[in-house]
């Protein structure tokens, strides 16, 4: 299964396409649009794959749409490596909703969301307060 989740988000990659609205990201079970000021990366030899998508939002404030395999307790590796974890679990229609808020090691605030499903994961992160609209958007796009 994990072959075949890898092969999932290496389409996912390959199939993305620019639209007039920006760039167009189909994620099962659904597809994603994405502002235009985002840049596609992915790292197939790291030992987590996982395709992302740095951007820019109207503040000129850096984050990040991470596509990754459902395999990596994301909530327990926060604990480990922040501090004073918050960490908001729901459902929203077939994905597991998580919203964290930390501190890193500099004591900066970090901001996490992460939409899942069974086998792939959407997370969207910044270092900063990244724009409400942002989330905004991926919720009224998910039908799933």
């Amino acid at each position: 299964m994990k072959i075949l989740s890898i092969l999932a988000l290496f389409i996912t990659f390959q199939v993305s396409a620019y639209s007039q609205d920006g760039v167009v990201v189909h994620i099962l079970p659904d597809k994603l649009v994405l502002s235009k000021s985002c840049v596609a990366r992915a790292d197939v030899q790291s030992k987590e794959f996982s395709i992302i998508y740095a951007c820019k939002d109207s503040q000129n404030v850096m984050y990040f749409y991470n596509f990754r395999l459902n395999n990596v307790d994301l909530v327990a590796d926060f604990k480990q490596n922040s501090t004073d974890v918050v960490v908001n679990e729901s459902q929203f229609k077939s994905y597991t909703l998580y919203e964290l808020t930390a501190k890193n090691s500099d004591n900066k605030p970090i901001k996490f969301v992460s939409y899942c499903t069974k086998d792939l994961c959407l997370d969207l992160v910044s270092d900063d307060e990244f724009e409400k609209s942002i989330q905004d958007s991926i919720t009224s796009q998910l039908r799933g």
